[in-house]
């Protein structure tokens, strides 16, 4: 690693830290507040919702001294074009999510926002839209010519929902955070610009462990969007050889969601409407201790990813999964 790369990661460390220093006066700059209620919202104060905004922050710094400075990673990785509208899209994204943890905006509201962002990024940037699909498990290569753009739409805009939903209770995100920046790093040949990435955050590791902020909709939409382009960005570069190495990642916050919007539409429900259904509700009404929960949402991840990694094999870590999900699902519906 070079001697720059040693200077931003201590000028990294130093920032957060001062920001650590002056969160108070942050929270109150930005003024945006989750407040608890008698329905999902059970913390029993006001928490500042600025978790998002201060990854965002990091990540601009990162981004932008890449490509422009240290050449780590990014001018090797997206031309001139790509960067600034993938750039672009990503602070849309968190923009729009900022606004609506402060304005509240409706789910449909949202979902055509972002399917617009989506295609003018993709639109512009076919070299952003996956071409195939394929499958070890199964052998199967699946051409999506025509459909290629609207499959990348879709895919996307399913990641963003099943990290939004994902997110509802501390740690959560930010443990599955860690495992795609794992998965990034170790795809790329460990290189320094994802070790930068993950300061960040720890930091909001620790800020949401000890309940001081929540991440919010513009970490949930912004980090989705950011996570899902660079996915499709080692694919189409062959960094990642077959679809199975980023589906097994999704799997557990991809079954929980699937899992909900099936039961919803089955009562009658608006698939994106809120409800205590999500399999952290479960499980908390199980062990009543959130650390508890997240070691075992935690240890779902690993076991699917360390079961496919064995076998190579995605339909053993499927059957373990749901296998886990009918149990916990039917032990809270004896309880209760």
């Amino acid at each position: 690693m070079s001697l720059n790369f040693y200077y931003i990661f201590l000028l990294l460390v130093l920032f957060n830290l001062i920001l650590l220093n002056k969160f108070d006066l942050l929270t109150k700059f930005i003024n945006v507040y989750d407040i608890p209620d008698s329905f999902r919202k059970r913390h029993k104060k006001s928490t500042p919702v600025v978790g998002g905004l201060i990854i965002y922050i990091n990540l601009i710094f990162i981004l932008l001294i890449d490509f422009y400075l240290t050449q780590f990673f990014l001018p090797n990785f997206f031309n001139v074009f790509e960067f600034l509208s993938f750039f672009l899209i990503f602070s849309f994204f968190f923009i729009l999510g900022f606004y609506d943890d402060k304005y509240e905006l409706s789910a449909s509201l949202k979902l055509i926002i972002s399917t617009s962002l989506l295609f003018v990024l993709l639109i512009l940037n076919n070299q952003l839209t996956l071409d195939n699909l394929f499958f070890t498990t199964f052998e199967l290569n699946i051409s999506l010519a025509e459909y290629s753009l609207i499959i990348t739409v879709i895919s996307i805009l399913l990641f963003q929902n099943s990290i939004n939903m994902f997110d509802g209770s501390n740690l959560q995100f930010a443990n599955f955070s860690f495992i795609c920046i794992l998965f990034l790093l170790i795809k790329s040949n460990f290189n320094p610009f994802f070790l930068l990435l993950a300061i960040p955050f720890i930091f909001y590791w620790y800020l949401n462990k000890n309940k001081y902020s929540f991440l919010g909709d513009g970490g949930t939409l912004s980090l989705s969007f950011f996570f899902s382009i660079f996915f499709i960005k080692f694919y189409k570069t062959n960094l990642v050889i077959n679809s199975e190495d980023i589906v097994v990642l999704m799997l557990v916050p991809g079954f929980d969601m699937f899992r909900l919007f099936i039961l919803r539409i089955f009562n009658k429900k608006n698939p994106f409407s809120a409800d205590e259904n999500h399999v952290h509700h479960i499980l908390f009404r199980t062990f009543k201790n959130n650390g508890i929960v997240q070691l075992i949402i935690l240890s779902m991840s690993i076991c699917s990813i360390l079961i496919y990694l064995i076998f190579n094999n995605l339909i053993y870590s499927i059957i373990i999964l749901i296998t886990i999900f009918i149990y916990i699902v039917k032990n809270d519906k004896i309880k209760n």
